[in-house]
């Protein structure tokens, strides 16, 4: 019993130290904070962003397109895709890590495309959702990126950040106090008149 004992701590001290290790790594090849490491949507927050979608999708007349920025391995893609076969979705992942994982976890699955690559470098113009989960130092650059490129009707949903350049329309609190923010796109003065 002792032995099996030492052994289970061992197992999950190890676990620990390369979680923690693969989290610095990942905070140092992000540029220290330029991109967001590898952070799940987990929880309540999870849930909420997965509703917001899944009203929008379930009212689609026609398929849409559903991008992920900064997918991990898929925890809000793999779901919807499942859910809604006649909709495609991107996963747009940096890290190579969570990306292999999401390819194994949906292989599948024949409506997500993955893309190993810097969100930033994305085209957006056809995104109908879009989710996003952010670094505080990248919200501006996130921000301005979509106010030029999103559709007038794309949903935008953030957890935890806000993005100031977009028109901010419902704020949604979970049980552990972090938000979720839907967007659309500010319309200019001379539109809305």
């Amino acid at each position: 019993m002792k032995l099996f004992c030492l052994i289970l701590i061992l197992l999950i001290g190890y676990t620990a130290l390369f979680f923690v290790i693969y989290a610095l790594y990942s905070f140092l090849k992000c540029g220290c904070g330029r991109f967001a490491p590898y952070v799940p949507s987990v929880g309540k927050a999870k849930d909420c962003m997965l509703a917001c979608a899944r009203k929008k999708l379930q009212n689609a007349s026609m398929p849409m397109t559903i991008i992920d920025m900064g997918s991990g391995t898929g925890s809000l893609l793999i779901p919807l895709a499942r859910e809604f076969p006649q909709h495609h979705f991107i996963g747009l992942e940096w890290d190579k890590v969570p990306y292999l994982i999401a390819r194994f976890k949906s292989k599948r699955l024949q409506n997500i495309q993955w893309r190993c690559e810097n969100f930033m470098n994305y085209p957006c113009q056809t995104a109908d959702i879009i989710f996003c989960y952010i670094l505080k130092s990248a919200q501006n650059r996130v921000g301005q990126k979509l106010a030029n490129e999103i559709k007038d009707d794309c949903l935008v949903i953030s957890e935890l950040f806000t993005l100031p350049q977009l028109e901010q329309f419902k704020q949604y609190k979970t049980t552990i106090g972090v938000p979720v923010y839907l967007f659309r796109k500010k319309m200019s003065s001379k539109r809305s008149s």
